[in-house]
């Protein structure tokens, strides 16, 4: 199933869409944004393996918004809760964290993923709608169906290697909203889409 979100103009690509929804110019952030926030604070839809191996979701956070990071080597550290202690995040931490605040010489972090929840939290659909002129109904549906078409947890086999499977995509076009002011910033937004429930560079 195709969603495309266009200007309220039907394009000939978005006529081939199975789902047009108009959106008003300039304004895909906050709907990607905002889909984020309904997938991570209200549902809970995530790829926490994918987040914890391949991204920089567990590095600790301090209250300046800066990593903290091993003194000998400017690596990076997140919290390991089997060790309850920081660690570097090629140390080969037992249980990265995602989630909580730590307390780490007299000095709270949190991990980049919870400092994400957060900040997504500023953009629920209802504060969206009149920016977007989508729907806050719409708005949570189109994140509901990203979530469960990424199949999180399901595998494919293919040419005898089984690998993660997430058929689904948010693709920012190049000459739609990554032509505009900010682009690169809602280019961020709608790929953390994907980033969010493990489909980069998986079948």
């Amino acid at each position: 199933m195709r969603r495309e979100f266009c200007p309220p103009i039907c394009t000939p690509m978005a006529s081939k869409a199975d789902d047009w929804i108009p959106i008003r110019p300039s304004t895909d952030r906050a709907l990607a944004l905002s889909m984020l926030h309904v997938l991570l604070n209200e549902l809970s839809v995530y790829d926490a393996e994918f987040l914890k191996a391949q991204t920089n979701a567990c590095y600790l956070v301090g209250e300046d918004g800066l990593y903290m990071r091993e003194a000998a080597t400017a690596k990076p550290l997140g919290w390991d809760e089997a060790e309850a202690r920081a660690s570097a995040y090629d140390g080969n931490p037992e249980k990265p964290a995602l989630l909580g605040d730590y307390d780490v010489g007299g000095k709270n972090f949190r991990p980049a993923f919870q400092v994400l929840k957060e900040h997504l939290r500023q953009y629920p659909p209802e504060q969206v709608e009149p920016i977007t002129g989508v729907s806050a109904s719409t708005i949570r549906r189109l994140a509901r169906e990203f979530g469960e078409t990424a199949s999180i947890g399901s595998t494919i086999v293919i040419e005898g290697q089984e690998m993660p499977f997430r058929p689904v995509c948010a693709f920012p076009d190049s000459r739609g909203l990554a032509a505009h002011m900010y682009g690169v910033w809602t280019s961020t937004a709608v790929q953390l889409l994907n980033v969010m429930v493990g489909a980069p560079d998986v079948p």
